[in-house]
């Protein structure tokens, strides 16, 4: 097993797009439902809640997206049907604000662990984001291209 920090878990990537266009997509239940690994597919299940399939055990989880685009910012609200906490969120920093031309981004996927998360669920999430930033990255500029004429 590897080390993992033991309460919040960060993982980030200089991403080749623009701010706007990496928080749009961002706030998609369609994007996110292709790189998030533990609720991927997401499909509507009713006004603002969505439901995926974990890759790692098949169960089901339900997510509710909550943009703050002024903030660069994203909640997830992860769980059931009861509860969903906003555990999981990424922000997107236009590149000028790091010292990168307007043309890229810094997104940093960011992770709160849970009284209830055992040691192993609490590595598989630290562990599962160092990939998913990167599907992110790869993802984000595909489609970029993708839009672009």
């Amino acid at each position: 097993m590897i080390t993992v920090p033991e309460h919040a878990h960060m993982a980030a990537a200089l991403v080749d797009v623009p701010a706007d266009f990496a928080l749009d997509r961002l706030a998609s239940a369609a994007f996110v439902g292709g790189w998030s690994l533990g609720s991927l597919g997401l499909t509507e299940a009713g006004p603002g809640l969505y439901r995926g399939t974990s890759l790692f055990d098949g169960t089901e989880m339900l997510v509710d997206i909550r943009p703050a685009p002024a903030h660069g910012l994203i909640d997830y609200g992860v769980g059931n049907a009861e509860t969903r906490s906003p555990r999981i969120f990424i922000r997107v920093t236009p590149g000028p604000v790091v010292g990168r031309a307007e043309t890229v981004c810094l997104i940093t996927l960011h992770a709160l662990r849970s009284a209830e998360a055992t040691t192993e669920r609490w590595a598989r999430t630290c562990i599962a984001h160092e990939a998913e930033i990167l599907l992110i990255k790869g993802q984000l500029e595909q489609a970029l291209s993708a839009d672009s004429p």
